[in-house]
């Protein structure tokens, strides 16, 4: 059986809106209401026809998954300094990540949707990383329906965003009211000192029949042929030229500058002619990665030092892999440099966007920097990422001359 198989027992496409669909080869992990953690959902009761595909045997890395989600985007709102945009779309499941585990999270009950947020910086379009998670509170009339964190999460279609299923009792309209915290990631050039005081906001939205057809009805499938394949959905929002995305909507995708765009000088792979990936950049657990060395005096340096930037990202549409753990080896001569591994700190920057840095106080041409992977992106993650980015070797780089 080949990776491109298909799960005979998918579960129709109008079971989205009951429990999702089953994933293979994972265990079962919901969360309550409460932000408890409990297993549910059941699609025994749901009939259909188009199912939606799930391979059983996924690829280790970045691929084409057998649909593209539809949702529904609302109008953005402010939160403070903040700007978000609120979406929506049918329940279905989504992997979390634990360390080096992953676990599979399917919809608790039939009725709901699965909230989407996206945050940015109204400056400059930054979407802002999964660090930190906001609340939302949903209430009906004067009721309460839940109360919980959003999870941080990876798509190929919406890039960095926030989300969940939420379980809702019946048809309506409905209020959400977000609460942002701070943002603890270090910032750096025209996002420093912003974010430091966090934001409120509130939407309301409608659930009902109708909103169940249209975001079942626009459903994508891919050919048949396509599903396993390497490469990601193309994004739904960000339109190009500053324009409207395809959800009609202004809203920023969280796409990081392509690798010719930072400055300073590339590290290179001593064996990139022999294993060279097809963008030229070093690969490791299929993640792409910029690593650079800004010269001293270079604004996001401490002192006299070098700042090395590490920017690693999903290859095809360079969305950034946030929480991730990484740490930096410098030898000389087969030597280490100082007093061993430094740990590279997490970094929002207006220009450059999010990456993992630190300064180097001695760094020079022929050095062997090896870059580790101490744990991978703890971001939840949506399907056609959820096997990638966890058997992460170091790099072994060197500055060149």
């Amino acid at each position: 059986m080949n990776r491109r198989t298909v799960l005979r027992r998918a579960v129709p496409i109008s079971a989205a809106l009951t429990a999702g669909c089953a994933a293979p080869r994972s265990e079962p992990d919901g969360r309550n209401e409460s932000g408890d953690r409990e297993n549910g959902g059941d699609s025994n009761d749901v009939t259909g026809t188009a199912p939606i595909p799930m391979l059983e045997d996924p690829p280790e890395a970045v691929y084409l998954p057998g649909h593209r989600k539809s949702m529904r985007a609302l109008e953005p709102v402010e939160a403070g300094d903040y700007l978000l945009a609120p979406m929506l779309s049918y329940p279905h499941p989504f992997w979390v990540v634990t360390g080096t585990d992953r676990r599979l999270v399917e919809p608790e009950s039939g009725r709901g949707v699965h909230l989407m947020i996206v945050v940015w910086d109204r400056e400059t379009e930054t979407v802002l990383p999964g660090t930190a998670e906001p609340t939302v509170t949903i209430t009906k009339g004067d009721e309460q329906v839940t109360s919980r964190p959003l999870w941080p999460m990876l798509s190929q279609e919406m890039g960095l965003h926030f989300g969940d299923n939420v379980s809702l009792p019946a048809d309506g309209t409905y209020t959400a009211s977000v609460e942002l915290p701070p943002l603890p990631t270090r910032r750096t050039g025209s996002l420093d000192g912003r974010f430091t005081d966090g934001g409120t906001a509130a939407f309301e939205f409608t659930y009902d029949e109708a909103f169940r057809d249209a975001v079942v009805d626009g459903i994508e499938l891919l050919d048949r042929e396509r599903w396993g394949e390497r490469g990601a959905l193309e994004p739904m929002t960000g339109g190009s030229d500053g324009g409207m995305d395809e959800m009609g909507a202004d809203i920023p995708y969280s796409a990081l500058p392509p690798a010719d765009d930072y400055p300073g000088t590339r590290l290179v792979d001593p064996t990139a002619d022999a294993d060279a990936s097809a963008d030229g950049l070093p690969r490791s657990g299929d993640a792409a990665f910029v690593v650079t060395l800004l010269e001293s005096g270079s604004r996001l340096a401490d002192g006299d030092g070098r700042y090395l930037l590490v920017s690693p990202r999903t290859p095809y549409n360079r969305v950034p892999l946030t929480n991730t753990s990484l740490r930096a080896v410098i030898e000389r001569d087969g030597e280490p440099v100082g007093d061993g591994p430094v740990e590279l700190v997490q970094t929002l920057d207006g220009e450059l966007g999010l990456h993992y840095g630190r300064s180097l106080a001695d760094i020079r041409s022929g050095d062997s920097v090896r870059i580790e992977i101490e744990s991978p992106p703890q971001t939840a993650r949506h399907q056609g990422y959820e096997t990638a980015f966890f058997e992460m070797d170091a790099l072994e780089l060197s500055v060149p001359d």
